[in-house]
């Protein structure tokens, strides 16, 4: 790895530590709009009105330390309610909700993908 390289990593692996908002992304596959969308962990709560049928919704949150994600939401005249699935901590992550046709509630978090592309050349 050359000079400017290197500094082009080590500039880049600062702005990642800069930025301590994680994207929590919902995807409504349901089949039906989900309605009244709240997202919560520690030290975080968020809410969405409504994310039409096939599309992604994508929240920012600040946690503090490490968590999961619970998430509620009306899925035609019903009220689902998911207590904290996965984890994360508050920097380099980010987070996948989807819910499917049977309102069941799956989250997937991962490190960052620009954060393992930089550590990965190392």
């Amino acid at each position: 790895m050359n000079l400017k390289s290197c500094v082009s990593a080590f500039a880049m692996i600062a702005l990642i530590g800069c930025s301590s908002d994680i994207p929590i992304s919902i995807a409504n596959q349901s089949g039906q709009e989900l309605r009244n969308v709240t997202i919560s962990g520690s030290g975080f709560q968020q809410h969405v009105a409504s994310i039409p049928v096939g599309k992604t919704a994508t929240l920012y949150v600040d946690p503090e330390g490490e968590t999961g994600t619970a998430i509620a939401f009306d899925l035609g005249q019903k009220r689902f309610s998911y207590a904290e699935q996965g984890y994360f901590e508050d920097d380099d992550w980010e987070v996948m909700i989807t819910v499917d046709a049977a309102g069941k509630a799956s989250v997937k978090a991962n490190l960052s993908s620009l954060f393992t592309r930089i550590v990965g050349r190392w």
